[in-house]
């Protein structure tokens, strides 16, 4: 019973202690945004869909800088 109270202590100690480096970052910035300060965890799905997205875009970037001679060859060389 005392051991919950303890940690709910620290709980609230680490978030003040967030608190107070989101409040000094945004304080030092020129035009904080939220998102600078805290991005929101997204569900598997979405960063799963996100990461193939981003795979694909960079596979289509790979095969137009191929067709340029100084970068021919470069597409094989990460293991793909």
């Amino acid at each position: 019973m005392m051991s919950a109270h303890v940690e709910r202590q620290y709980d609230e100690i680490e978030r003040e202690a967030l608190y107070a480096i989101m409040h000094e970052s945004a304080h030092r910035s020129k035009r904080p945004k939220a998102s600078d300060l805290f991005k929101r965890p997204v569900d598997e799905y979405t960063a799963e869909k996100r990461t193939e997205s981003m795979k694909k875009q960079a596979e289509q970037a790979s095969k137009y800088l191929a067709q340029f001679e100084q970068f021919s060859g470069k597409e094989d060389e990460h293991g793909e």
